[in-house]
């Protein structure tokens, strides 16, 4: 009897080890992703156009990091993994898919993994080192890097929130921006990680200067740069719609490999 035990016990650990093992496999698959961009900002980075049918199917060679630090297969809402973000209804479509559709196909590139953590409505001063939003992003991207992966670009969508702001060429605001590019690649330990800003759709006098800041991050910073926003429109005047997000995911695409091959 005792030996019959002894034998059930050492079956049902096998199974155990097995299954741990098979586990162990699973989470470092070949497939998964070693280049790894972080994408974050405001609402228009978390995305608010409605999504349609075809945002919900696999982006193949192409994954996401969920709420629980696992890679998953990417498909849309990308943000509704955020840490730091609104209710879930408010999570929509986002420039990332868009982005990853073009990318993904790139044997050069592939598999990719996005990690999206924006929230909407924030300033900038939000985003600066030692800030709780600053720190999640670095704290998501490490948990996504483990041995294996490297944070080869960060993608950037805000500034609503700073257009109002007592600085009419952005400079405060382009000094914060800069101190936090150069500590994401510190805290990333890459040097050379690509860094991408998107103008904003807004027909405010101040948006102009706001474009004109950012266009001098090509010119100011390695390997960064900047996506205009010419051609594309918002659905309520602050958000920019579902057409519009694919062309900016687009031009992010076009923007990151003509930066990435340079390096």
């Amino acid at each position: 009897m005792r030996l019959k035990l002894k034998n059930v016990r050492k079956c049902f650990l096998n199974y155990i080890f097995l299954f741990l093992g098979l586990t162990v496999v699973a989470q470092i698959s070949p497939d998964s992703p070693k280049k790894i961009i972080l994408l974050i900002g405001q609402s228009n980075m978390a995305g608010r156009a409605e999504l349609v049918d075809q945002d919900y199917q696999v982006v193949q060679k192409a994954f996401l990091l969920d709420s629980m630090n696992q890679w998953i297969p990417l498909k849309s809402p990308l943000n509704i993994h955020s840490s730091i973000r609104k209710k879930a209804s408010m999570q929509q479509f986002n420039l990332g898919y868009s982005f990853a559709q073009q990318v993904a196909t790139d044997c050069k590139i592939n598999p990719i993994g996005l990690v999206v953590n924006a929230r909407g409505g924030t300033k900038i001063n939000q985003w600066i080192p030692g800030t709780h939003f600053y720190s999640e992003a670095i704290r998501r991207c490490k948990s996504a890097i483990r041995n294996q992966g490297k944070i080869i670009a960060t993608f950037w969508l805000q500034g609503e929130g700073n257009l109002g702001d007592k600085d009419p060429e952005f400079r405060i605001y382009f000094e914060k921006l800069k101190s936090m590019i150069y500590s994401l690649r510190k805290d990333f330990n890459n040097e050379q990680m690509i860094f991408i800003a998107s103008e904003l759709n807004k027909n405010q006098p101040e948006n102009e200067d706001f474009k004109k800041m950012l266009d001098r991050l090509k010119s100011e910073i390695p390997y960064a740069t900047s996506v205009k926003s010419i051609g594309t429109s918002t659905f309520d005047g602050t958000h920019y719609d579902h057409k519009s997000l694919e062309v900016l995911g687009k031009r992010f695409a076009a923007k990151f490999k003509e930066l990435y091959q340079k390096q």
